[in-house]
């Protein structure tokens, strides 16, 4: 005879779900979820949280858009005029950016366990976005610590990406390579 031993580590999801035994002969149990958070409300959040990223960017750029980590930005991020396609992964643990040039299918793979700047994943962002101005700022350290700012030119399209409430950075194509511009404390 086999027994089934549930326990709970401080919080109660009686409200949230429910365990069903479907057949007490076959051993086969079932977990069923009830009251669960109907689609249309998650979008709906995540609609008012882009919103949301959308104010707070506009505050640093004149022109940013806000993406879901699930979205595929589309913008000619190498300047060649093609349109290239930057996606967001996770995969096992660690996460990155793939951006696929237009012109050439070419991969260029950002994180994902390798160096990138001071940057070896991408777990930490929150969202992500594009970037279409000209110029922007990049915050300047030195031995752990913030000595400064400066303006720094945008020859294309960027990618932000941000964790909220921290800052994060821009991702740009420069002198034939894509380099981070750092934007937090």
């Amino acid at each position: 005879m086999n027994f089934l031993i549930l326990t709970s580590c401080g919080q109660s999801y009686s409200d949230k779900n429910s365990i069903k035994e479907t057949s007490a002969d076959t051993e086969t149990f079932k977990l069923e979820a009830q009251n669960e958070t109907p689609k249309q409300e998650l979008e709906q959040n995540s609609t008012e949280q882009t919103q949301y990223n959308n104010q707070d960017l506009s505050y640093e750029f004149k022109d940013a858009t806000i993406f879901k980590l699930t979205d595929t930005i589309t913008a000619d991020f190498n300047g060649d005029g093609n349109a290239d396609q930057a996606i967001f992964r996770k995969i096992n643990e660690t996460s990155g950016i793939i951006i696929t040039h237009g012109e050439t299918n070419q991969e260029i793979k950002i994180g994902f366990g390798e160096a990138f700047a001071h940057l070896t994943e991408f777990n930490w962002v929150d969202y992500w976005g594009l970037i279409i101005d000209s110029e922007s700022y990049e915050i300047l350290i030195e031995d752990a610590e913030i000595i400064g700012d400066r303006e720094v030119k945008l020859d294309n399209p960027s990618i932000v990406v941000r964790k909220e409430d921290v800052g994060g950075g821009l991702i740009t194509f420069k002198s034939g390579r894509y380099v981070w511009i750092h934007q937090s404390d």
